[in-house]
C-alpha cells in the first residue's frame, strides 16, 4: 500500500489524540480497581495481626504490579510525547506495544489473585475476585485496541470526540480538540500534609459499580458516612431525600453526565453550598478547567491515592464548616437587628435572643446587652405604671374631697345643716 493511501486512511491527527484521552480513561479504570482493592486488603491484613506472611507478600506483589501498570500507561499514553510524534499513530502497532509492555505486571496481578483465591477466606475472597476481574477487563481493553480496524478506529475517534466535547459543544469540535491537544498535562503530584479529621455524609456518584464500591469502602475506612448512586438522576433524588456534606462526582456517565449534575447543583439555592469534587480518569486539562469554572471545589484523576483523597476531602469539609459557621453567624446577626427594631417598637421579648445570647463572642455579648436593656426597660415601665396608678388613686381621692368640700361650703348646705339640727333637737325633746 502506498504512503499516500495509508495517510488517506488515517483519521485526523487531532482526533487521534482525542481518542488517546479516551484510551487513558478506559485503561486507568481497571487499574484503579487493582490498586484500590489491594491497598484495602493489605491494610486489613496488617491490622489483624498475626497475618500470613505469604499472603501479605503476594498481595504486595499485586499492588506493586498495579503501580507498574499505572506508570506504564501514563508513560506510553503521555499526551506530551504523543503530541511531539512526527508520524501518524498506527493503532494496531500501538496496541501491540501496550500489550507487550503491560504483559508482565498484568500477568502478575492475575496470577497472584488466582493463587490467593484458592485459599481465600470469606472476608478476602470478594475483593480478590474484583482484582482478578479488573485485570481481565484490562486484558480485554488492550485486545480491543490491537484489533481496531480503520472503520472501528474512525467510529471510536468520533465517540472519543463526543466524550471530550459533550459539555462544550458551543466551542466547536475542531477547536476544542485542538485546545485539548495543546493543553494536556497531568495533575500536580500529591502533597502530604496533616489535617484535623472531619466526619461527614458523602454522596458518591459513579456509573461504574467497582468504582462506587471502592470509593464507598475507602471513605468508610476513613470514618465517613458514604452513600453511592449510579447516575446523575439518582444523585439529584438522593440530595432531595437526605442531607450531604460533600459530593464525589464522576465526569463521564450515561444520561446526565457529571458536568450537567454539577451545573444543576450550583444553580440550586439549597445545594449550591455543597462542595463537589470531580473524580475521573479523563485527565484533559480542559475538563478540569470547565469543572472549576462551573463551581467544583477540586478535581482528582483516577486512580487516586487514598491519602490524597483524604487530604482533599478534609480541605473541602473544613471550608464547608467555616461557610456554615458564617451563614449561622449571619442568621443570628439578623436576629439581633430584628431585636433592635422590636425594642424600638416596644414589643421586644428577651427570650427571642436566648440562642444568640449563649454565644461567647461579641455577638453574644451584644445579645445579652439587648436582653438586659429590654429587662430594664420592662422593669422601668412596670414601676412607672405602678406610680401612675398610685397617683391616679391619690388624684381621685383629692378630687372627691374637693367635691365634698365644695358642696359642704355652700350657704344652701349650711342652711340644710341648721334645719337638720333643729329637726334633730325637736325629735330629742320629750312629749309634753
Amino acid at each position: 500500500m502506498s504512503q499516500q493511501n495509508r495517510e488517506s486512511q488515517q483519521p485526523d491527527r487531532r482526533i487521534q489524540h482525542a481518542l488517546m484521552a479516551n484510551l487513558r480513561h478506559d485503561l486507568r479504570t481497571p487499574i484503579n480497581a487493582i490498586l484500590g482493592y489491594s491497598e484495602m486488603l493489605l491494610e486489613e491484613l496488617e491490622e489483624n495481626q498475626p497475618s500470613d506472611p505469604d499472603v501479605l507478600a503476594d498481595l504486595q506483589k499485586i499492588h506493586t504490579s498495579g503501580e507498574q501498570l499505572l506508570r506504564l500507561v501514563n508513560t506510553i499514553l503521555d499526551p506530551n510525547k504523543l503530541e511531539s510524534r512526527q508520524e501518524e499513530i498506527d493503532f494496531a502497532e500501538f496496541g501491540e506495544t501496550i500489550r507487550v509492555e503491560l504483559r508482565t505486571p498484568l500477568n502478575t496481578a492475575i496470577g497472584y489473585s488466582e493463587i490467593l483465591l484458592e485459599d481465600a477466606t470469606e472476608e478476602t475472597a470478594p475483593d480478590l475476585e474484583r482484582i482478578r476481574l479488573a485485570a481481565q477487563k484490562l486484558v480485554s481493553t488492550i485486545g480491543d485496541i490491537v484489533n481496531l480496524s480503520q472503520q472501528q478506529l474512525q467510529d471510536a475517534s468520533d465517540e472519543a470526540l463526543a466524550t471530550v466535547n459533550f459539555a462544550l459543544e458551543d466551542r466547536g469540535k475542531a477547536a476544542l480538540v485542538e485546545q485539548v491537544v495543546n493543553t494536556m498535562r497531568e495533575l500536580d503530584q500529591e502533597r502530604q500534609h496533616e489535617t484535623t479529621h472531619h466526619t461527614g455524609h458523602i454522596l458518591v456518584v459513579d456509573d461504574n459499580e467497582t468504582n462506587r464500591d471502592l470509593l464507598s469502602r475507602q471513605l468508610e475506612r476513613q470514618g465517613y458516612d458514604a452513600t453511592a448512586v449510579a447516575d446523575g438522576q439518582k444523585a439529584i433524588q438522593a440530595l432531595k431525600d437526605d442531607n450531604y456534606d460533600l459530593v464525589l462526582l464522576d465526569v463521564i456517565m450515561p444520561g446526565m453526565n457529571g458536568y450537567q449534575v454539577l451545573s444543576h447543583l450550583k444553580t440550586d439555592r439549597d445545594w449550591r453550598n455543597i462542595p463537589v469534587i470531580m473524580i475521573s480518569a479523563l485527565d484533559e486539562i480542559d475538563s478540569v478547567i470547565h469543572c472549576i469554572e462551573i463551581g467544583a471545589e477540586d478535581y482528582l484523576n483516577k486512580p487516586f491515592n487514598p491519602t490524597l483523597l483524604r487530604a482533599r476531602l478534609e480541605a473541602c469539609l473544613e471550608k464547608k464548616r467555616l461557610r456554615d459557621q458564617e451563614l449561622e453567624y449571619l442568621r443570628q446577626v439578623a436576629k439581633v437587628t430584628d431585636a433592635a427594631c422590636q425594642v424600638e417598637a416596644g414589643d421586644f421579648e428577651p427570650q427571642l435572643l436566648a440562642e444568640v445570647a449563649d454565644r461567647c463572642d461579641a455577638l453574644g455579648q451584644l445579645a445579652r446587652m439587648f436582653q438586659n436593656m429590654a429587662k430594664e426597660v420592662f422593669a422601668r415601665e412596670q414601676r412607672l405604671k405602678q406610680q401612675v396608678q398610685k397617683l391616679r388613686i391619690e388624684i381621685d381621692q383629692t378630687k372627691r374631697e374637693s367635691q365634698v368640700s365644695e358642696i359642704t361650703g355652700t350657704d344652701y348646705f349650711k342652711s340644710l345643716k341648721q334645719k337638720a339640727r333643729g329637726l334633730r333637737s325637736q325629735l330629742e325633746q320629750p312629749d309634753s
